[in-house]
């Protein structure tokens, strides 16, 4: 990864230490059915991992599409538990 990259790294970390707690809270402590609750939070996580392996890998367009999907994983993981607030 160039030197450019790494500092747009640093948004994606600030987003991942805001998002992260507040699904896995809401995965385990929130209202509604619990397992559809673990199936969204954990396949959101997994999807982010996938997308941090992309973003850390060689090949600079396969970094490209790491870097935007982790981008909106981390987006929807910080609105999920706000939109099925009372749905799940």
């Amino acid at each position: 990864m160039t030197h450019g990259g790494a500092g747009a790294i640093f948004p994606l970390l600030i987003l991942l230490l805001v998002s992260l707690p507040i699904t896995l809270i809401w995965v385990f402590r929130g209202q509604g059915n619990a397992r559809k609750r673990r199936v969204i939070g954990f396949s959101q996580i997994a999807n982010f991992a996938i997308a941090i392996i992309l973003c850390f890998s060689g090949v600079t367009y396969l970094q490209s599409i790491g870097f935007v999907a982790a981008f909106i994983v981390l987006i929807a993981m910080l609105f999920t538990p706000l939109v099925l607030k009372n749905r799940v």
